[in-house]
Order: C-alpha cells, then sequence, then structure tokens
C-alpha cells in the first residue's frame, strides 16, 4: 500500500476565505440568481409527484460550488452570451442527480440537515426522478447547440457513472492504494469540475493550450475539494455539515487520511477501522482514530495534497489574461480549501 509519507510539504494558502468570498460573489452574484431561477424552472413539471420532488430538491439549495466555477470560467474567456447560465445549470442538475443516487445506494436517510429524497419518497420513485434529472439537463444542453458541449457532458457523465460503480466494489476494502483512491475522487467528482471548466472554453471558442488548461484547473481543483470534503468527516462540526462524524467511514468508505494511517500501522490500527466500518457508532470509538489520524500525521498529509492539487489549480491559470475573474479564479481554492462544512 503507498502512503502520503514524503509526499512533501506544501506552502500553505493565505486561509482566508472571507477575502475569497469578497473577490469571487460580486461577479457571479447576479448570473446564479438566474440559475436558480433557470434551475427552479427546470424541475417544476405538470406531474404532480415530479413537481413535488422538484420543489423539495430546490429548497434544500447546496453551495453552488460547480455553477460558480463555471460562471467564473465564462467571465475569464470574455463570454458575453447566453449559454453559461444555461451550461451552469446543466451541471449543477448533472450534480443533484448523482447525489440523489449515492443516496440510495447508501442507504442515507439525511441530506444536508433534511431527509434525503429516497428516504421521504422511496427508492423506486427517487432513482426515476435522478434519471429524469440526468435527462433534463442533456434536453437543455441542447439548447447550446453544440455538438463538442454534448459529447464532453457525455464523457463526464460516463466517468462519474464507472466511479459510481467503482466505489461499490471499493466499500468494505481498506487494502486501496493512495492510486486507486485519487483514481476514484477523479470520476467521482474532478471530472465533474473539469467539464464545467472545459465547457466555458467551449463556449467562448478558446485556443486548445487554454481548454486543456481550464480542464486541468477544474481537474485540480475537483481533487482538493473532495480531498478536504474527506478530511471534513472527521474534523467538521456535525450540525454544520448535516450528517454524523464518520459518515463515510460507517458506510464502509475508507478516505485519504484512514488510507494512509493504516499504511504506517498495524493489526490495532486495522480493527478499529474494521470496527466502525461494521456500524460501530460508538463515539468513543471514532474519537480514538481521529486521535490517531491526528497523532500519525495522516490528517496533515491528506490536507498537504488537497494544497498541492490547489497550487497546481492556480499554476494553469497563467495562460490567461490578468483580470478579475482570474484573480477569483486564484482565490477560489482558499474557499474550498478552508471551509467548514
Amino acid at each position: 500500500m503507498t502512503n502520503l509519507t514524503g509526499f512533501g510539504r506544501v506552502a500553505p494558502l493565505c486561509a482566508d476565505p472571507s477575502a475569497a468570498r469578497a473577490e469571487i460573489i460580486p461577479l457571479v452574484a447576479d448570473r446564479l440568481l438566474e440559475v436558480e431561477d433557470s434551475f427552479r424552472d427546470n424541475l417544476a413539471s405538470p406531474v404532480e409527484i415530479v413537481d413535488e420532488i422538484g420543489r423539495f430538491v430546490v429548497e434544500g439549495t447546496g453551495k453552488r460550488v460547480r455553477p460558480t466555477l463555471h460562471l467564473l470560467c465564462t467571465r475569464l474567456c470574455g463570454y458575453e452570451g447566453p449559454h453559461d447560465v444555461l451550461l451552469a445549470t446543466v451541471v449543477e442538475l448533472i450534480h443533484c442527480a448523482t447525489l440523489i443516487h449515492d443516496d440510495i445506494i447508501d442507504g442515507a436517510t439525511t441530506r444536508r440537515g433534511r431527509q434525503s429524497v429516497n428516504h421521504r419518497w422511496g427508492n423506486d420513485v427517487t432513482v426515476l426522478f435522478g434519471d429524469y434529472m440526468f435527462a433534463k439537463a442533456m434536453e437543455l444542453a441542447l439548447k447550446a447547440g453544440s455538438l463538442r458541449v454534448m459529447e464532453r457532458l457525455a464523457d463526464t457523465t460516463l466517468r462519474m457513472t464507472e466511479g459510481e460503480m467503482l466505489q461499490t466494489r471499493y466499500v468494505g476494502r481498506i487494502d486501496l492504494t493512495v492510486e486507486e483512491y485519487l483514481d476514484l475522487v477523479e470520476r467521482k467528482t474532478a471530472a465533474l469540475f473539469a467539464c464545467c471548466c472545459e465547457l466555458a472554453g467551449l463556449l467562448c471558442g478558446v485556443d486548445a493550450e487554454r481548454e486543456a488548461g481550464l480542464r486541468r484547473y477544474g481537474r485540480h481543483l475537483g481533487l482538493a475539494f473532495q480531498l478536504v470534503d474527506d478530511l471534513l468527516d472527521f474534523t467538521g462540526d456535525a450540525n454544520r455539515l448535516g450528517k454524523p462524524t464518520a459518515s463515510d467511514l460507517r458506510e464502509g468508505k475508507a478516505t485519504l487520511a484512514v488510507l494512509d494511517h493504516l499504511s504506517c500501522g498495524g493489526e490495532k490500527e486495522r480493527r478499529l477501522v474494521r470496527q466502525i466500518m461494521a456500524g460501530d457508532d460508538d463515539p468513543k470509538a471514532i474519537a480514538r482514530l481521529h486521535r490517531q489520524l491526528d497523532e500519525s500525521g495522516s490528517i496533515e498529509r491528506a490536507h498537504e495534497r488537497a494544497r498541492f492539487h490547489a497550487r497546481s489549480a492556480i499554476g494553469e491559470l497563467g495562460a490567461f489574461p490578468e483580470n478579475a475573474a482570474r484573480r477569483a479564479l486564484h482565490s477560489l481554492p482558499d474557499l474550498l480549501l478552508f471551509r467548514d462544512r
């Protein structure tokens, strides 16, 4: 098993989320309101059950990270047409559809502190509603009138589905390598981040070098985002996260810090992880594992890896002109790396 020892220390970012928000929010606030309206309109339906679930999903608004990322990248490239809001809505529909399907697979009862859709309406209706959202996303994307946009969205959706299927094979496994885990994260999370950025380049008709740079920026940012998300499962406040501590591990999912810790530990450490994976929600056991992760340096090494990907993302912005959107994209990693939920 590969661990993160020797990965190398990464210079910290400025760790000031409030400054990052000040750079980002003014640039996209108006367009995000249009995305919210579009998202709501596209989940409205004359079919009562579809409309009912759609309104419930809209009310459970998340952070809209992916639409924000897409809108910032279109600003970076100088786009002035109407399709930025359209494609921002598309990527959010795809993202929400994957969360709905994830909750069915995981048997989740809550999402962001509320009942999950599957817990409220049952798995049969919920899986169909997730399919409905995917179909709605593709129907909406057709309005952009671009075959390349459709190809990119189809490829991304396939990679995300592959990631979800891989994860079913990884549940309960504590022998994953770091490389296997990062490949899973790339498929499940980073692929859609990369797509959000690359779609902006396709809308604007940038050259191949800049299009690839946008894709790499999104991929690195997505990896950083998910690694922090995994860490928050142990280090975050359960009430703010809207889910219990160590939810991932109790669902059989060993994340990067746990895998790193196990690679340096022995049977005692493996036994504790297996105990929690088997469904033991004893707060003392979870606190003991958290303490071990902290003392072994596994939490810090995982965060170093996230900072590495954040820095790598920032390095991809050099091919673009200096403007407010580039400064915001430079600040975005701070907002994602040092968030508390």
